[in-house]
């Protein structure tokens, strides 16, 4: 923000000068002994020091609200103080001016805001005359924030670290040589930040959370299993106790050469504290799953309604050497009922292909009217070329 400094211009340049013409936001203060436009010789133009402090509030994801604190020799009576700015995308209408410290009783008699100019005018008056500390505060636009995660998985697969980043790109036109930035996660970061600069600033690591290994399967998704991590947002884990924003999250893993490999990356959603914080990752090679339906009926209600018998079959395949939690997810839409589910172990190939039923831990989640989800424990029988087929038998009710 700029003022006008022709006062200034026929003077020595100090380094103070120097910093006073360089800075985009600025304050001055038009001491008076008289009214509002009826200043004499005797009144100074003097330049507000620079900021003591200032906090930069990032908890809104649409607004961010600057405070600053300045301290300043006031007159005894009227002092009228002009905000000037130039370049700077603030709210002026938003804009606060408070009195923390002062020598006697002050207030704010009355704010101007002239037609067509980037600035506005406070009358203040001051019992005595001495330094005062005043809080500035105000709505600054083009501050862009996100949130960014990072997860390690430990080799054994049973725990790992996650990292959360702030990612702020100032595109207000102000810079902020010291500032205390405030987000949802983490402690404020204390730094500075010029206009047109983007940083990337940590706000918690959590080290050794437990999480639930899952393999995903939605055919209206993908044709491919995903990899879901499930961990739980809560103090028990390590996280901060509160609403984790959403971003997008990169997950790696410890391998034997004692480096990361990537494993893939997703966008989370907003996560409340005590909610499960869900990571969908890519391609799992290790478990495939494919879906056909093999039997499809009419059952006729009363013209035109009828009732549909559909059998989905899923073919799963399990290449680990261990059992793994696979989550199918079937979308029936409207009113539906599952007449059962039988599971088969497949064997052989081509002409000596076999079925026989088996025991399988299938667990049905009814979500809504629109989605089922079969929970399934699947052995590690790909190595040996058989195959788990989930059989689900379901009545799709009163269709046209």
């Amino acid at each position: 923000m700029k003022t006008n400094t022709s006062a200034f211009t026929k003077n020595k340049t100090t380094g103070m000068q120097k910093n006073i013409m360089n800075k985009l936001f600025w304050i001055t203060l038009l001491f008076s002994v008289g009214f509002w436009g009826t200043l004499d010789a005797r009144t100074k133009l003097v330049t507000m020091p620079q900021r003591e402090y200032t906090r930069i509030d990032l908890k809104n994801p649409d607004q961010t609200i600057v405070e600053e604190e300045r301290t300043v020799n006031l007159q005894k009576g009227i002092n009228h103080i002009e905000y000037a700015f130039s370049g700077v995308s603030v709210d002026i209408n938003s804009v606060q001016f408070r009195a923390i410290k002062t020598p006697g009783q002050t207030r704010v008699l009355n704010v101007n805001y002239p037609p067509g100019e980037n600035a506005l005018f406070w009358e203040v008056y001051s019992e005595k005359a001495g330094p005062g500390v005043f809080r500035i505060s105000y709505l600054i636009q083009n501050i862009y924030r996100t949130t960014a995660y990072e997860a390690v998985v430990a080799k054994n697969e049973k725990t790992l670290t996650l990292q959360a980043h702030t990612m702020v790109q100032n595109g207000s036109g102000e810079n902020f040589e010291r500032a205390a930035f405030f987000s949802t996660l983490g402690d404020p970061y204390e730094g500075s930040l010029q206009k047109g600069e983007s940083k990337k600033i940590l706000s918690f690591t959590t080290p050794d959370v437990h999480f639930r290994k899952n393999y995903f399967f939605d055919y209206s998704r993908s044709n491919e299993v995903s990899l879901l991590y499930t961990m739980l947002n809560e103090k028990s884990s390590g996280f901060p106790e509160v609403m984790l924003p959403n971003g997008k999250a990169r997950v790696y893993q410890e391998d034997s050469q004692g480096s990361e490999a990537f494993l893939g990356e997703d966008w989370t959603q907003e996560t409340g504290a005590g909610q499960k914080l869900e990571l969908k990752l890519g391609q799992a090679k290790e478990v495939r799953v494919k879906r056909s339906v093999v039997q499809y009926k009419e059952e006729i209600v009363r013209l035109p309604i009828k009732n549909f018998h559909q059998t989905v079959k899923y073919q799963i395949e399990n290449f680990k050497d261990a059992p793994v939690a696979l989550t199918l997810v079937e979308h029936p839409g409207g009113e539906w009922l599952i007449e059962g589910i039988e599971v088969k172990e497949e064997a052989g190939e081509r002409e000596s292909m076999h079925e026989k039923s088996v025991s399988g831990n299938v667990k049905e989640e009814r979500v809504d009217i629109n989605e089922l989800k079969l929970h399934v424990s699947v052995p590690a029988n790909g190595r040996e070329k058989k195959k788990m087929n989930v059989y689900v038998k379901l009545v799709l009710k009163n269709r046209w």
